[in-house]
């Protein structure tokens, strides 16, 4: 638990500024060649989405633990600035460079994302672009601090065999069974608040002239960005997931009509204006599969670039790097909390 914790706090990108704030209760103060604080509501902060993705209430010890993720982070970061470990703007902007790229690639977009559209995308996950760049800059800082004061465990690093690719598949054989599935992209027109019949049948007027948009040859992602109004699949080109056939709860989601219909697009095909219980949707078929047990040299869907013998010695090899980088960070952080003055506020870790 505690490493998952630590690792929230190194991989997320949107998290809360560390600094403090005004008339904020602290949770704990940091001293290693600074003082600084961390607030009861930077806290909540962090919490907030750990409790949504656990799908429950952190207890008061899951807290302490959410806390002392915190309180390391600033630990590190003092040290990093203590010992001239330093993160250059250089690296600062290839590395947002290189997230606006895998921001471009989910969207579909066949580029980058431009600094613009990555800060509209922010913005609308209530996070300021200076903000962005300074957790950017932490991240990077903890990895280049945990590199250059732990660089044995990290080049002790094993590397991914077939055998070890062999026995993971072996282990997990269900894990590879695809159902009938096909992943599909849109551009939607919510409904769901639309009761007057005037409002709905603007709605529909809207989607059929985006069709009309799309058949003059306007950019499929590009109509996405402009126009659908499903906020959390408008940064990735429009994709919001894969249907499976025998999906019941799906299936009564969006209708039978809807499910029924998309399932009759062929793949890349792009359809006109469908219907469902929630909108008005135009979709595109971005990949389509019938049931199948994967084997290790199928290749991965839905992107299919990766066979699925590379693609489970990828992530094989990306936790067997996450571990030691953690490893790294655990032996740092205990080093520095001798080194430093740390006040836990116990009381206010109720609320």
């Amino acid at each position: 638990m505690k490493r998952f914790f630590f690792l929230a706090v190194l991989a997320c990108l949107i998290a809360p500024s560390l600094g403090a704030q005004v008339l904020d209760k602290p949770a704990a103060t940091v001293r290693l060649t600074k003082t600084e604080s961390v607030t009861v509501s930077q806290l909540q902060k962090m919490v907030g989405p750990l409790e949504a993705q656990t799908k429950r209430p952190l207890t008061r010890e899951e807290r302490k633990l959410a806390l002392d993720s915190l309180v390391s982070t600033i630990l590190i970061v003092q040290a990093a600035e203590r010992d001239k470990v330093v993160v250059s703007e250089a690296e600062l902007k290839a590395s947002i460079g290189d997230y606006e790229q895998s921001m471009g690639n989910a969207a579909n977009l066949g580029r980058a994302m431009s600094d613009a559209e990555l800060q509209q995308y922010l913005k609308n996950n209530g996070v300021a672009w200076n903000d962005f760049q300074k957790q950017m800059k932490e991240r990077l800082t903890l990895i280049s601090y945990s590199k250059a004061k732990r660089k044995s465990l990290i080049d002790a690093i094993k590397p991914v065999t077939d055998d070890d690719a062999q026995n993971y598949y072996d282990s997990n054989k269900s894990k590879f069974f695809m159902d009938d599935m096909v992943t599909v992209r849109h551009i939607f027109i919510d409904t769901r608040q639309l009761t007057a019949k005037e409002d709905r049948d603007k709605a529909s007027r809207r989607a059929d002239d985006i069709v009309r948009e799309l058949k003059a040859g306007a950019s499929f992602g590009d109509l996405v960005m402009k126009y659908s109004e499903d906020t959390t699949s408008k940064y990735k080109g429009g994709e919001f997931g894969n249907f499976f056939r025998s999906d019941a709860q799906s299936r009564q989601l969006f209708g039978s009509s809807f499910f029924d219909a998309v399932f009759k697009l062929k793949k890349g095909e792009t359809s006109g204006v469908l219907p469902s219980n929630l909108g008005f949707h135009i979709v595109q078929v971005a990949n389509k599969l019938e049931a199948k047990l994967l084997t290790l040299s199928d290749k991965v869907p839905p992107q299919n670039q990766a066979v699925v013998r590379d693609a489970i010695k990828a992530t094989l090899a990306q936790q067997r790097q996450a571990d030691a980088l953690q490893a790294a960070l655990n032996d740092i952080v205990l080093d520095l909390k001798k080194q430093a003055e740390v006040k836990i506020f116990e009381d206010n870790l109720n609320w």
